[in-house]
């Protein structure tokens, strides 16, 4: 008899960790495009909108940083 090892067989929580395994990864990178592409059409704006949260509107009218 010889002495052939086969492989072991997966069972069903070992393909389910995986599939999760590989939902959890393209989680992410789908994330990090929303995030390059959020950063990216932030930056397209002009300084002037971007940085609108940091006007201050002064008591005599106008707005100063």
């Amino acid at each position: 008899m010889s002495s052939v090892k086969r492989p072991a067989r997966r069972s069903r929580a070992d393909h389910a960790r995986a599939k999760q395994s590989a939902t959890l990864a393209a989680l992410r990178a789908e994330s990090e495009r929303d995030l390059v592409a959020m950063i990216r059409r932030l930056l397209a704006l002009p300084m002037a909108e971007r940085t609108q949260f940091l006007r201050v509107r002064l008591p005599g009218g106008g707005s100063a940083l």
